[in-house]
């Protein structure tokens, strides 16, 4: 799957990125989707009622769930994970409704500002507009330093995937190739449009890839590694519900890169298997090796000359009892194989 993002300011403000997060889901059912977040330098809004960005998405579909995050992120447990830091307080931008924005002073991290969002899904032009109110942002007291905001939210896709995923006969494999601002991949269909505005300015981008922990990183960037670890089943069930979410049961691999607008992450996972498909296959080989080898020599047991026209009426009932072995072996690799197609 096409995973080339580009982000922009539909305003042409220039809006600063100081972090830009992907965090990619797999599962083992084939279902999949992607989390984006952006970390805001309080510097670029300054007298902006509002942020309109678009996000450019390749495989975006008018079927596709976008999902805010804001509901997520306002509490302190949580954040307190995602950002990996304590948080010292919490205060309401609305007092106390916590419906419009809630900043978050960390114990080591510059504070920050949640914001939630408006999303709209634009499937045909490929976009999803992100719509940041400012309103009570804009309420905190000048004698306060602002912080950078930030917004966090996800997009389903309607086909399942957002990895490329090949499923061999003895192994799979998930590939990302993952590009953020990159032009020379700005889809034609997409030049007229954006192909003169500048995308935001991106910082540092941060690249999170969960996937089973089946699978081994076969291929990565050194440069940009960071760890792999366990997935954090306790936080991130809290964090985030899903029956998909299994203990012990998926790896993430942290990627980092700075400074290097555009940015491209790209990794291979893999596991090597032995399951149903593999089984039916070695089964048919040997069936159908045995049927070869058995029907020239239960020929010559009866005459040499007889036609094998002839043959097939002679034939005992355990051949015909491994011919339908046979068909429903093919027919079981058949359909799976179509199953795949469909996914």
């Amino acid at each position: 799957m096409d995973n080339s993002y580009f982000i922009y300011s539909k305003n042409n403000d220039e809006i600063v990125i100081e972090r830009f997060h992907f965090c990619t889901w797999e599962f083992e059912n084939n279902t999949s989707f992607i989390e984006f977040g952006c970390e805001i330098s309080q510097a670029s809004i300054i007298n902006k009622e509002s942020i309109q960005l678009v996000l450019l998405i390749p495989w975006l579909s008018n079927n596709c769930v976008a999902n805010d995050f804001y509901d997520k992120l306002k509490g302190q447990e949580n954040s307190r994970f995602i950002f990996n830091d304590s948080i010292l307080n919490t205060v309401s931008l609305d007092g106390g409704q916590n419906l419009n924005g809630v900043i978050h002073y960390f114990s080591e991290r510059n504070n920050l500002c949640i914001l939630p969002v408006i999303l709209e899904i634009n499937g045909s032009g490929k976009i999803a507009e992100i719509n940041i109110s400012l309103n009570y942002y804009n309420q905190i007291p000048e004698t306060e330093q602002k912080p950078n905001i930030y917004i966090r939210f996800s997009i389903i896709p309607q086909k399942k995937l957002t990895a490329t995923r090949k499923n061999g006969i003895t192994k799979a494999t998930i590939l990302y190739d993952i590009r953020l601002n990159q032009q020379r991949n700005l889809p034609i269909s997409q030049v007229h449009e954006f192909g003169n505005k500048p995308t935001c300015k991106v910082e540092k981008c941060f690249c999170f890839n969960i996937v089973p922990n089946r699978y081994d990183l076969v291929f990565f960037d050194s440069s940009s590694l960071q760890n792999v670890r366990t997935l954090e089943y306790t936080s991130f069930n809290r964090y985030l519900p899903d029956k998909r979410i299994k203990e012990n049961e998926l790896i993430v691999v942290y990627n980092r890169k700075n400074g290097s607008d555009p940015y491209t992450f790209f990794l291979i996972f893999s596991k090597e298997y032995i399951g149903m498909d593999q089984l039916a296959i070695a089964l048919l080989i040997s069936l159908i090796s045995g049927i070869l080898l058995f029907i020239p020599a239960y020929r010559v047991s009866f005459d040499k000359h007889m036609t094998y026209s002839q043959l097939w009426s002679h034939m005992p009932i355990f051949f015909w009892v491994v011919v339908a072995l046979v068909i429903i072996a093919f027919c079981y690799f058949i359909w799976k194989q179509l199953k795949k197609l469909k996914v």
